[in-house]
C-alpha cells in the first residue's frame, strides 16, 4: 500500500506540473499575441509615418522647384530687358555718331540744302 500511495503521489505531482506546465503555456502564448498585436501597431504606425515623411518632402520638393523656376524666369526676364536695353542705346548712339561724321562731310551744297530743309520741318 505504501508503494501504491508514492506512485498515487508521483502520478498527482505529474498532473500537478502538466497542469502549471499548461497555465503557463498558455500564459506566454497569450502574451506573444499581445505582443504581436502590439508590434502589428507599431509597424503600422511607422508605415503612415512613413508615407506621411514621403508626401511632406515631395510637397516641400515641389514647392521649392516651383520657387526655384520662377525665380530663374524672372532672373530671365529681367536679363532679356537688360539686354534688349543695352541693344537699343548701342543702336541709338551708333545712329548719333555716324549722323555726326555724315553731318560732319557733307559738302556745303549739301549744309545749304540740309539746313532749308530743317528750317522748313519747324
Amino acid at each position: 500500500a505504501t508503494r501504491e500511495k508514492e506512485i498515487q503521489t508521483d502520478i498527482d505531482d505529474a498532473i500537478a506540473k502538466y497542469n502549471e506546465a499548461t497555465a503557463r503555456l498558455a500564459e506566454a502564448q497569450k502574451a506573444q499575441a499581445q505582443a504581436d498585436q502590439v508590434i502589428a501597431e507599431i509597424n503600422a504606425s511607422i508605415e503612415k509615418d512613413q508615407k506621411e515623411f514621403e508626401a511632406t518632402i515631395q510637397a516641400q520638393t515641389s514647392a521649392t522647384l516651383a520657387k526655384q523656376a520662377a525665380s530663374a524666369e524672372a532672373a530671365l526676364k529681367d536679363l532679356e530687358s537688360n539686354a534688349a536695353g543695352q541693344v537699343e542705346t548701342y543702336v541709338q548712339g551708333e545712329a548719333v555718331r555716324r549722323g555726326l561724321r555724315e553731318l560732319s562731310s557733307l559738302s556745303d551744297a549739301q549744309k545749304t540744302k540740309f539746313m532749308d530743309a530743317a528750317i522748313a520741318a519747324l
